[in-house]
């Protein structure tokens, strides 16, 4: 590995890190409750429980399966986890990219498809381009 790409990686992730703390706050929810956490492949994994149907009514009530903030991932089950992974990695390297402009860039895209007559999620920006280079 050339020696500028860890200085890169590093910068990355500091540059991340408002969202990142964001999400370690969030992850105190499910942890809290007995979740586990991993960190894999640049970002930290936080699950509820490793099988959907041991969920229970908490986790069916949430308005989302997985969701990021920065560099941790927070998905309700492994399974959800492994089905959403890749899609929710890119949203790890939009939050790379943008950093804390993260926060201000998705809801803006999101108010501009809506204020355009189109859904402020499924239109939104990075909700295209993770579905896309998610597969």
């Amino acid at each position: 590995m050339p020696v500028g790409v860890p200085v890169l990686l590093l910068l990355k992730r500091l540059w991340a890190l408002p969202c990142s703390a964001i999400g370690l706050l969030a992850a105190l929810v499910p942890l809290g409750m007995g979740g586990r956490a991993q960190w894999h492949r640049g970002a930290l994994e936080v699950i509820y429980r490793p099988c959907q149907a041991d969920c229970g009514p908490r986790a069916h009530g949430l308005p989302f399966r997985a969701i990021v903030f920065g560099n941790v991932i927070l998905a309700v089950s492994g399974e959800e986890l492994q089905r959403l992974g890749p899609h929710e990695r890119v949203h790890v390297a939009q939050y790379e990219r943008w950093g804390p402009l993260f926060l201000l860039a998705y809801p803006a895209s999101s108010l501009w498809q809506l204020l355009r007559g189109r859904d402020p999620y499924w239109d939104n920006a990075f909700e295209v381009q993770a579905r896309k280079l998610a597969g």
